[in-house]
């Protein structure tokens, strides 16, 4: 086993990282992470003090615990302390709905169709007639409906009239949680704004230097836009280069996620390594002496941060100036730098600065990468020899691809249910267009004042995109390029890595213990897979969904599923809102269907006089009610549910008659609608389930 002496910062930011877990999942009602800090603190002097005069190894181990500890606690205080929904001031705690509020813009504008999203930090509020101070922070959903670029911009004031809301919970089962997301940002409240709801009052930054890079970044923006004539490739380049994703084109983002290569599109430390990579080589021959390499090392942090400024200081460049900055300084020192303390030490700092960085997927995924690239790519280098300085350089960068993907794959079955087939041909590319994207695009907009060398510099841009995105759209139409449908659980992703960590020791250090244990995991896995599709095969599941404007039912049974829809479902709505439920429950593809062609699913369908739907399935009855009732049941006839859909005229008194089990209201029908409906169905005793209030009705049989 490596021994942990030469690796001090990998014991801290592990127990850091250790501290921010405990308080995150366990600890977020304790209230005495200070005082547990102190106390470590205070027990690690005295063991500490004992060690240096008893001198001996095991009182050195118990005071190296102790500092350990006042890590793991340290991890807990700061995290409590970036926690905001606990302060006392915060939006959540306000004893009436305030009826205005006034705010800064505090991140960046994202553009979306029709709207732009922003988050703005809660200064004031009025509560009962009187202005107080308030915190928090509210995603606002702003309407761009104007001939301007932005209707707000990072720094503005705003007076807003209105109340935000809490953001709701998903609306679907095993649905993306969005809530969950933005509160990892400290965002509780969203408020969608309709055009007179707002004003501005002024402008005041809170950072004036991410200021002037976010203004900086819309000015390049602009330039690429008017150099670059087709969107799908200023897209890309906008992406490539500032990190403004905002002009990129679905289909083709897709395209990228289905490959494996969408990293590229991502300005993150691929992309500062890239820079990095080719300061160094042209600096290499002005490196020698004390003072040179001092001169060098200034130069190369400046011009890091100086891309980072340029691409708006987003938390991915961020982590790697940081990583590539203290490379820099342990070479000019004269010291061989360890990398792995580099990557605990750039960690450390990033999660001391925001804690909940460690819950961001990009943060995980960017460090395991560099983990994978820095630790297996030697090892899989040196498998084969070629003796062919291509065929090597090849080699080398397939192994590059290979390492980052094996280490990052257990976190991309857990958070995207898919595995890319030939990401190892598209990365061998795809990288070095990318690259070559990346140097041309920039050497572009720092010539863009020179007109014959900024349009030859923007032209090899361009067609260095364009073959880029050709080839990958070729590699996802090869066939079986994406596995799909993969779901595991947290439980599963950690004995994946486990897996893999002792595959490795087994073939690094030849012990046997290392392969038996590596069966033992093996062996769990095979366990869970085994009761999951035991349990799967009988399963009998029912799901009333929340979509928008649309009523949508699925039916499960075993690991075979139909959805039945009022309408046809748009591929984004079905993505988003159905198909995880169906991946969880483990049906690769359901089939989809409308009404009217329920009855060739296996599901009992009849059209009744009034043109309402009767749907039979294992046994369940589902009176579908979309229009006006004209018929009377029989007086034994009992439905399980009855469903009111597209805001069907209909009285409360009108459904005695009916013998039901559950009266479901579905998202088909409009918010005056039910807010209207609901009081009538309450008054006249008649229980309801609202799933645009609820979420989904989910029945298990």
């Amino acid at each position: 086993m490596k021994r942990w002496a030469p690796y001090p910062f990998v014991r801290i930011v592990l127990s850091f990282i250790a501290g921010i877990l405990v308080y995150l999942y366990k600890g977020k009602e304790f209230r005495y992470s200070p005082e547990l800090f102190a106390f470590f603190v205070a027990l690690y002097l005295v063991l500490y003090l004992v060690a240096r005069r008893l001198k001996s190894v095991e009182a050195n181990t118990l005071a190296g615990i102790a500092g350990l500890f006042c890590f793991v606690a340290g991890g807990m205080w700061v995290t409590h302390q970036h926690t905001e929904v606990h302060r006392p001031l915060h939006l959540s705690k306000l004893s009436a709905t305030p009826a205005y509020y006034v705010g800064v813009v505090d991140d960046y504008v994202v553009q979306k169709p029709g709207y732009q999203n922003t988050v703005l930090q809660i200064e004031q509020v009025q509560v009962n007639g009187q202005w107080q101070v308030a915190e928090g922070k509210v995603q606002l959903s702003v309407p761009h409906d104007s001939k301007r670029e932005y209707e707000v911009s990072y720094g503005d004031r705003l007076l807003i009239k209105g109340a935000p809301l809490l953001v709701a919970p998903p609306a679907n089962p095993n649905q993306f949680d969005y809530r969950q997301y933005l509160a990892n940002k400290q965002v509780y409240h969203r408020h969608f704004l309709q055009p007179q709801q707002y004003q501005f009052i002024g402008s005041d930054p809170p950072n004036p230097v991410l200021h002037y890079s976010i203004q900086l970044r819309r000015k390049l923006d602009v330039l690429l836009k008017e150099s670059i004539e087709e969107r799908r490739e200023y897209g890309i380049s906008s992406a490539l280069l500032l990190g403004v994703k905002d002009e990129l084109d679905n289909e083709i983002l897709q395209v990228y996620n289905n490959t494996g290569t969408t990293h590229v599109l991502a300005v993150s430390g691929l992309h500062v390594g890239l820079i990095y990579s080719v300061l160094m080589l042209f600096l290499v021959y002005v490196n020698r002496t004390r003072r040179q390499k001092i001169v060098v090392a200034a130069f190369l942090i400046a011009f890091l941060w100086m891309y980072a400024f340029i691409t708006g200081l987003s938390p991915s460049v961020l982590r790697a100036v940081v990583m590539f900055s203290l490379v820099t300084v342990a070479r000019t020192i004269s010291r061989r730098p360890n990398i792995y303390n580099t990557l605990g030490i750039a960690a450390f700092f990033l999660l001391l600065y925001e804690p909940y960085y460690l819950l961001d997927v990009g943060f995980q995924l960017s460090f395991l990468a560099v983990l994978g690239i820095v630790y297996l790519q030697p090892l899989l280098y040196k498998i084969v020899t070629f003796d062919n300085w291509l065929l090597d350089k090849v080699w080398a960068l397939s192994t590059i691809s290979v390492a980052a993907q094996l280490i990052t794959f257990p976190l991309g079955l857990l958070y995207f249910h898919q595995f890319p087939v030939y990401f190892w041909l598209a990365n061998l590319v795809v990288v070095p267009l990318s690259t070559l994207a990346l140097y041309t695009g920039v050497a572009a907009l720092a010539f863009s004042w020179v007109p014959f060398l900024s349009y030859l510099a923007f032209q090899s841009h361009f067609w260095s995109i364009w073959f880029m995105n050709e080839f990958t759209i070729r590699v996802h139409q090869l066939p079986e390029a994406l596995i799909n449908g993969i779901d595991i659980s947290y439980t599963q992703a950690w004995l994946l890595y486990a897996l893999m960590l002792l595959i490795i020791l087994f073939f690094s250090y030849k012990k046997l213990r290392y392969f038996a244990l590596a069966t033992v995991v093996v062996a769990m896995l095979a366990v869970q897979e085994i009761i999951e599709i035991s349990s799967q095969r009988n399963q009998r599941s029912l799901v009333v969904y929340n979509m928008r404007n649309a009523t949508a039912l699925s039916f499960v049974r075993g690991q075979q599923g139909a959805v039945l829809s009022d309408q046809p479902l748009a591929p984004q709505n079905y993505t988003f809102n159905i198909q995880p439920y169906l991946w969880h429950k483990g049906v690769q593809q359901a089939n989809t269907y409308t009404f009217t062609d329920a009855s060739t699913t296996g599901i009992s369908h009849v059209i009744l006089p009034d043109n309402n739907s009767l749907l039979v399935w294992q046994g369940k009855r589902l009176l579908v009610v979309s229009k006006p009732i004209k018929v009377q049941p029989l007086p034994d006839f009992e439905v399980d549910y009855l469903l009111i859909t597209q805001n069907v005229r209909i009285k409360p008194e009108e459904l005695q008659p009916f013998r039901f089990k559950q009266l479901v209201l579905d998202a088909s029908n409009a918010p005056w609608y039910l807010q209207r409906l609901r009081p009538q169905l309450a008054e006249a005793g008649i229980a309801f389930y609202d799933v645009t209030e609820l979420g989904a009705l989910v029945v298990e049989l």
